[in-house]
């Protein structure tokens, strides 16, 4: 069975004009052959002409997105393979056969989920250190409470109905209120990365992105919380 027939990748999109090229140009280097590349998609800037001009042989489609939830499950609606490979539009990789072996790994080892480490491509030395404590803690708390990065998130399909799909009623943090609903038991963090920019990192500041992240911990199970969080300068 080609890999086209097992995965379809789903890619969240808004005013990524200045990163979606690059994320199309890491794509045809996965060797994912005629692989359904959908992109949900709200963007207000030359996005979806970067799209057309870039997207070269990928199979991709452009619909409409919204929010960042709203977007993936948009996008999911439309999967009729067994996996679903969500991806940023901003992602990069550093070698060519991340999919695959990711595919692979779900497979082979019958998971439900698997999530990659973090890496900064853009060598901001914070953002990298910043990464680097993410993974660490993320491959301990693998044990207990299962995170795939939504940058980077391999599912089964009929898992990801099964739990809900993304919480439509967020809007940060909807990949780690999935992720939690999977086995620890059927999730793999996979020894590879998925590499982003500093960009978020310099737009809430080094401390703030770090009390951000430790209050959303926090407050995990505290719908108050969530309810009331303003996320626009993670995400605007």
């Amino acid at each position: 069975m080609n890999i086209s027939d097992k995965i379809t990748i789903v890619v969240p999109c808004k005013n990524e004009e200045n990163y979606i090229a690059h994320l199309l140009m890491h794509l045809r280097q996965q060797s994912i052959g005629n692989t359904r590349v959908i992109i949900a998609d709200c963007s207000t800037d030359n996005t979806r002409e970067v799209i057309q001009i870039m997207k070269g042989e990928l199979n991709v489609e452009v619909i409409d997105g919204g929010p960042v939830s709203i977007a993936k499950n948009n996008g999911a609606k439309l999967v009729t393979t067994p996996y679903i490979l969500f991806i940023d539009s901003d992602v990069r990789f550093f070698k060519d056969t991340v999919i695959q072996d990711a595919v692979t790994e779900l497979e082979s080892n019958d998971l439900d989920l698997i999530g990659l480490n973090i890496k900064c491509y853009d060598n901001n030395l914070v953002a990298s250190v910043g990464f680097g404590i993410f993974n660490i803690i993320n491959n301990v708390l693998k044990h207990f409470s299962p995170f795939a990065v939504g940058a980077f998130m391999l599912t089964r399909k009929d898992k990801f109905e099964e739990y809900g799909r993304f919480p439509e009623n967020f809007s940060t943090s909807e990949d780690f209120f999935l992720s939690r609903k999977y086995s620890t038991k059927k999730f793999k963090i996979l020894n590879h990365h998925f590499g982003q920019d500093s960009r978020r990192f310099k737009k809430m500041g080094y401390l703030g992105m770090a009390v951000y992240l430790i209050k959303n911990f926090v407050n995990r199970n505290n719908k108050e919380y969530w309810d009331k969080l303003d996320s626009s300068k993670y995400w605007s």
